[in-house]
């Protein structure tokens, strides 16, 4: 009796021994998979850390001293279409150097070409005086001189800028009357790659009289820049085309004073 009370106290003792060593063992491994999925959890974060870091666009305008960004807000629109290919080589056109601006032409030039940092970056400017006065500052550019309403200029334009490429982007800030701006994109969409995106800025001078626009709005009788953009959005909707570039517009997205245009990827 005494002696199997020994064996079975020998494997009460062996049982406990084998579960200590199985227990030690169990918290080493889990250890090890636990710093396996904790280091390269806080490298993550350490990068997106660098990431969040970076200017967006309405810090990199500010330093510049452009508008778009204290006048108006349209750091929204382009950090929402931009922000995710800024890095990528974009080929960029701008329809207003800035010569009209009290503070000059190189805020928007600037701005440009510090946000999209491999940027391809052209300029369509009507003052020619103030287009050569600037040069030397704006040498990073392809600046062409004209008048963005005038469709030979614009076709010509065309021809000899996109003989490399069409558009990844086209911004219209020009003189934004209704026949400028009309005119520009009826013109330059055929040069906005498929996927493509064609923004106009200063869609309040829609209801400017002094710009060709009407205070009344999509209820005007005369075509203002706003009404062809109902237009297209009619299009969009019920599958016509009444405008000559809306069987390729895929979407339109409009903010205070600003509207993007997406051309289809597929034609």
């Amino acid at each position: 009796m005494s002696l199997n009370r020994t064996l079975s106290l020998a494997f009460v003792i062996a049982a406990c021994l084998f579960l200590y060593a199985l227990s030690n063992q169990w918290v080493s491994v889990t250890a090890e998979a636990i710093q396996g999925n904790i280091v390269p959890h806080l490298s993550s974060s350490s990068d997106k850390s660098s990431t969040s870091r970076r200017p967006n666009f309405e810090q990199i305008a500010r330093k510049y001293g452009t508008d778009k960004v204290t006048t108006h807000k349209y750091q929204f629109m382009y950090d929402k279409y931009l922000s995710s290919i800024r890095d990528e080589e974009l080929k960029v056109l701008e329809i207003g150097l800035g010569c009209n601006m009290d503070y000059g032409p190189g805020a928007s030039y600037y701005t440009w070409l510090e946000y999209l940092p491999f940027v391809d970056l052209y300029f369509i400017e009507y003052d020619r005086q103030c287009a050569e006065k600037y040069q030397d500052k704006t040498a990073n550019a392809h600046v062409f001189i004209g008048d963005q309403a005038d469709t030979v200029f614009l076709a010509r334009f065309s021809a000899e800028a996109t003989a490399d490429g069409l558009f990844d982007v086209i911004i219209d800030d020009g003189g934004h009357t209704m026949n400028q701006q009309i005119a520009s994109l009826e013109v330059l969409w055929k040069t906005v790659k498929p996927g493509g995106l064609y923004v106009i800025e200063d869609l309040q001078t829609s209801y400017w009289e002094s710009f060709g626009g009407d205070p009344a709005g999509k209820r005007s009788s005369k075509e203002t820049t706003i009404t062809y953009l109902y237009q297209l959005i009619d299009d969009l909707m019920i599958g016509k085309s009444a405008k000559q570039i809306s069987h390729e517009v895929l979407s339109i997205d409009c903010m205070a004073e600003i509207c993007a245009l997406r051309k289809k990827e597929h034609l």
